[in-house]
C-alpha cells in the first residue's frame, strides 16, 4: 500500500472534530447559561453579519451521552431542541454553524439543566420504625428539606390517600417543610403520603404504608424523689409507661441547666447541680417514645451544696481521764435543714439525734482505755461535717 493511500485511509479514520474558530459566525448562543429546561424550547442564536451560514446544528452532551441534532435550517435561525432524550441532569449545548461549503464552526459552549424528575428531598425528622411499623404523632410534624433546580411549587401529606397538608414554596430553589398531621387523627394505622411538585408539575413521593399513630404521652415515676438535692446525681425513670416504647428521656433544672438526654437503657441522665446556686429550683423528667410524644414531670426542689457547721456545746476536754457516764451536747445549723447529728466512737456510730439540741451519753466503759471520738452532722441533702476529733482514756 502506498504512502498516499495510507494517508487517505487516515483521513477517513480520524477526522478531527470542528474547532472553534477565533471569528465564529455565531457571536451569542442565545441561552443563558444555567437556564432549566423542561422540554421542547426555541431559542435564537445571534449570528454575525454578512456570514457563511447554511445551517446550524446542535451538539448536546451529558456525561457518557450526547447528540448532535439539527437545529434550524435558515434565518432568523429560531433553534429548536427537544431534550428528550435527556435525563435530569446538566447538559452542555454547543450550536455547530454550517456553512456552504459544509465546513463546521463551534460556538461557545453553554451550560443548561433538563430537568425532567420530581424534587430531591430529605427528611429531617423521620418516622420512627417500631415493631408494627412507622410511628408518628399529631404532636410532631414531619419535617424534611426539598430542593429543585427549577423551583418548588408545593409539598403535601396525604393521609390514606386524602390530602391533609399543603405548603406553598413559591418557586422556591429550596425549602425546609413542617407536615403535621390531621389534629383529628385517632391512635392506630394510617397509610402516609409525602407528594413534592416543581414548577414545571414534575412530582416526586414517598409512602409510608405501615405508619402507626400514637398521640399519648408516655409517664413514668422519678428519681431521685427527695427535694433536697446536691453535687451530681442521677436521675432515671423508677416506672416508665408507653403504647409502645420509651425511646429517651431528658433531665435538667431551671431552662435546660445541668442535665441532658440519653437514649441508651436503661435510661439514667447525670444532673450536676452545682452548674445553679443553693436554692430553690426546678428539676424535670422528660420520657420521649417512638412516634415523638414528650411526657413532662416537673418538681420543686432545693440545692444545696454547702456543708453544716456543727459545734461541740459541751463535751469533756480532749486527753480528759473519764471514769462514769458523761453527757455532750452540740449546735448544728443548715441554711435547708438539719436532718442528723451522729455520735461517732473509734470511727464507728454509736448514737444518732435528729431534734435540735442534740445531745448524747458517753459510757466509757464500753470501749478501750483509749478512745477517739467526734461528732458528724447531716444536712438534709447529704452534706456532711465533722467535729474535731477528742481523745480519751478511762
Amino acid at each position: 500500500m502506498t504512502t498516499a493511500v495510507l494517508a487517505a485511509v487516515a483521513a477517513i479514520l480520524f477526522v478531527s472534530p470542528p474547532a472553534q474558530a477565533a471569528d465564529a459566525p455565531i457571536t451569542n448562543v442565545g441561552i443563558a447559561e444555567g437556564t432549566v429546561i423542561n422540554g421542547p424550547i426555541v431559542f435564537r442564536p445571534t449570528v454575525a453579519d454578512g456570514a457563511d451560514v447554511r445551517s446550524i446544528k446542535i451538539d448536546a452532551t451529558a456525561e457518557r451521552f450526547g447528540e448532535i441534532a439539527d437545529g434550524a435550517s435558515g434565518a432568523p435561525w429560531d433553534v429548536r431542541w427537544n431534550p428528550q432524550n435527556f435525563l435530569d441532569q446538566e447538559v452542555t449545548l454547543t450550536l455547530i454553524a454550517v456553512d456552504s461549503a459544509g465546513h463546521w464552526t463551534r460556538s461557545a459552549p453553554v451550560k443548561v439543566y433538563v430537568d425532567r424528575w420530581g424534587p430531591t428531598y430529605q427528611l429531617s425528622s423521620l418516622p420512627e420504625p417500631g415493631w408494627g411499623g412507622w410511628y408518628v404523632s399529631v404532636r410532631k410534624p414531619l419535617t424534611l428539606t426539598a430542593a429543585d433546580r427549577a423551583g418548588l411549587d408545593r409539598v403535601e401529606l396525604l393521609q390514606n390517600g386524602r390530602l391533609v397538608r399543603t405548603v406553598k414554596l413559591d418557586n422556591a430553589l429550596s425549602g425546609n417543610v413542617s407536615l403535621a398531621l390531621d389534629p383529628l387523627t385517632k391512635n392506630g394505622r394510617v397509610t402516609l403520603t409525602i407528594r413534592l411538585v416543581d414548577r414545571f408539575g414534575n412530582v416526586a413521593f414517598n409512602d409510608f404504608p405501615h405508619a402507626v399513630v400514637d398521640n399519648d404521652r408516655p409517664t413514668g415515676v422519678f428519681r431521685p424523689s427527695g427535694t433536697h438535692l446536691r453535687g451530681t446525681f442521677d436521675a432515671w425513670p423508677y416506672e416508665a409507661h408507653d403504647n409502645v416504647w420509651v425511646r429517651s428521656m431528658a433531665s435538667y433544672l431551671d431552662d435546660h441547666k445541668g442535665g441532658g438526654s440519653t437514649d441508651r437503657h436503661p435510661l439514667n441522665v447525670r444532673v450536676n447541680s452545682r452548674v445553679v446556686q443553693d436554692g430553690k429550683h426546678t428539676l424535670t423528667f422528660e420520657l420521649t417514645d417512638l412516634a415523638g410524644n414528650t411526657g413532662v414531670s416537673r418538681r420543686t426542689v432545693y440545692i444545696d451544696n454547702t456543708i453544716p457547721t456543727i459545734a461541740v456545746t459541751k463535751a469533756p476536754k480532749n486527753k480528759a481521764k473519764l471514769t462514769k457516764k458523761v453527757t455532750l451536747k452540740a449546735k448544728a445549723n443548715d441554711r435547708y435543714g438539719v436532718a442528723k447529728v451522729q455520735l461517732l466512737v473509734n470511727g464507728k456510730v454509736a448514737a444518732t439525734d435528729t431534734k435540735a439540741g442534740y445531745q448524747f451519753t458517753l459510757n466509757p466503759k464500753k470501749y478501750g482505755k483509749k478512745f477517739t471520738v467526734e461528732l458528724r452532722a447531716y444536712d438534709k441533702a447529704g452534706n456532711v461535717r465533722y467535729s474535731p476529733k477528742r481523745t480519751y482514756r478511762r
